[in-house]
């Protein structure tokens, strides 16, 4: 007999591996144990994709439309 295999969730499909590997390691030990895993680096890139983001989103993308509108 065949195991039924689990669904995907939709979030999942989009979520990079090591995103959901990281969220597992923080539930289990907490910060520490994703900083004695991943270090530092994973961090300063998590910030960086976050502080990128949104700027474009909430200074860049409005200032563009405003500009072209007046």
């Amino acid at each position: 007999m065949k195991p039924t295999p689990t669904k995907i969730k939709f979030l999942d499909r989009w979520t990079p591996q090591v995103l959901r590997e990281a969220k597992q390691i923080f539930r289990e030990s907490g910060l520490k144990g994703v900083i004695r895993r991943y270090g530092w680096k994973f961090f300063a890139i998590f910030f960086a994709y976050y502080l990128i983001r949104d700027v474009t989103i909430y200074i860049l993308i409005p200032w563009y439309i405003a500009r072209n509108l007046m």
